[in-house]
Order: C-alpha cells, then structure tokens, then sequence
C-alpha cells in the first residue's frame, strides 16, 4: 500500500499544470510625504510702514532670505520625493 501511495504521487504532479500559473504583482503602497513638506513655506518679512535704519533693514533681508532658502529646500525635497516614490512605482529603482 505505501509503495502504492509513492507511485501515485508523482502522478498528480504530472497533472497540474503550473507553466501557466500567474502570480498577480504585489499590490502597490502609496505613500505619503512627511508633513513637514506640505507644509506651506512662509511668505516675505513684512517691512510695515515705517522708515527702517540700515541695521533693521539688513535684519530683515537676512530674515527673508532665510525664509526662501528653507522654502526651496523644502520644494526640491518633495519633489525628489516624489521622483523617488514614482520610480519605484515604475520599476527603474
């Protein structure tokens, strides 16, 4: 009986065709950039309606040009981010 059992084995797997099995892709995971880069970049120094002296002018650039150099930083981030996530997705990383 058990050398029986061995013979018919092997046969069931003669039966089942696996060459035409398909295996579905792994499902795709979207996700989301960090909070900090959706946040909205802040807008220029206000310079309010008084004179400035030299001193409180210089300040403010120095204030404003910050702003828009965290701003830019912030932007390409999340568009590399973006790159990156759309490549995977692709399949080129």
């Amino acid at each position: 009986m058990l050398v029986s059992l061995l013979l018919v084995l092997p046969a069931c797997s003669v039966l089942t065709r696996s060459d035409k099995l398909v295996v579905p892709p792994p499902p795709l995971y979207l996700t989301k950039p960090d909070s900090v880069l959706l946040e909205r970049c802040k807008g220029p120094v206000d310079l309010g309606d008084k004179p400035l002296t030299q001193a409180q002018l210089e300040k403010l650039w120095i204030t404003d040009r910050e702003r828009l150099l965290s701003c830019i930083r912030k932007d390409l981030a999340l568009r590399d981010y973006y790159a990156d996530r759309d490549a995977g997705l692709e399949g080129k990383r």
